[in-house]
């Protein structure tokens, strides 16, 4: 469990070295383009069993696969601006998502109704994996994006607050059965797991406050807080019943205090 965050960087890295090669079937922005063609393709998979699997492990595919969180994650090291923790700006994601499948259907519709395409067919490989010219550019303007992005907003902001995918998956992760939990009674409070936390999620409250179950849907499973714990009292747990764990596990803690939504 401590190597966790070892795996998670080495699996991270590996990604965003593949990502020219497999920029179309990575980049789910390209779901936007699958849809536009009716066709279901290796991205709209990929991404698909990401949202599908974050009500059970959380936010896998934001925390392993995602090149752009990576890519902020490394340059948010030397971020300009320290930001105080916030909850995710619900309007801006919820904007985002209707404004990334609103046009991306209503293009669909019309080339439906033109006869440009007959329907929705299932073709994982339709958008190839060519790396011309073309997507260089891409690439290049999404990888500097995320490099400023890190550089100016750090931990994460843009996919805490603008990324559609990571809304999505947030969505699952609110349920999440895999989450971080600290023992109460090892942890001195120290604050070191917040500090290298890869979205400065304030691990402290829950466990003053929701008896050391971080439910947080930001929460990336990347391990790092583990990692960062000297006094070990920081695991990932499936938890079935989080009010059940609770009332089992811990002191009761006064009405209204509780972090568990």
């Amino acid at each position: 469990m401590k190597k966790l965050y070892s795996y998670n960087f080495i699996t991270r890295i590996l990604f965003l070295l593949l990502t020219p090669t497999l920029f179309r079937a990575l980049n789910f922005a390209f779901i936007w383009h699958s849809i536009y063609w009716g066709t279901i393709t290796l991205v709209v998979i990929i991404w698909s069993v990401a949202i599908l699997i974050s009500p059970l492990f959380g936010r896998l595919g934001c925390g392993w696969i995602c090149f752009m969180g990576t890519i902020q994650d490394i340059t948010s090291q030397r971020s300009l601006f320290q930001i105080k923790w916030k909850k995710p700006i619900i309007w801006t994601r919820i904007l985002n998502i209707c404004a990334f499948f609103t046009t991306a259907f209503i293009f669909f519709f019309i080339r439906l109704d033109s006869g440009t395409i007959s329907g929705i067919k299932f073709e994982p490989w339709f958008l190839n994996m060519d790396f011309n010219i073309h997507y260089k550019h891409i690439w290049l303007y999404d990888t500097l994006g995320a490099v400023l992005l890190g550089l100016l907003l750090e931990r994460r902001w843009a996919c805490r607050n603008l990324c559609f995918m990571g809304a999505l998956c947030a969505s699952g992760a609110s349920i999440s059965r895999l989450i971080p939990v600290v023992d109460s009674e090892k942890c001195n409070l120290c604050g070191k797991c917040e500090t290298d936390c890869l979205v400065r999620i304030p691990i402290r409250d829950y466990v003053t406050h929701n008896n050391g179950l971080v439910t947080n849907s930001e929460c990336l499973i990347c391990g790092k807080c583990i990692e960062s714990c000297k006094p070990k009292a920081l695991k990932l747990k499936f938890i079935w019943n989080r009010n059940k764990y609770i009332q089992k596990h811990c002191f009761p803690q006064p009405i209204g205090t509780t972090l568990q939504s």
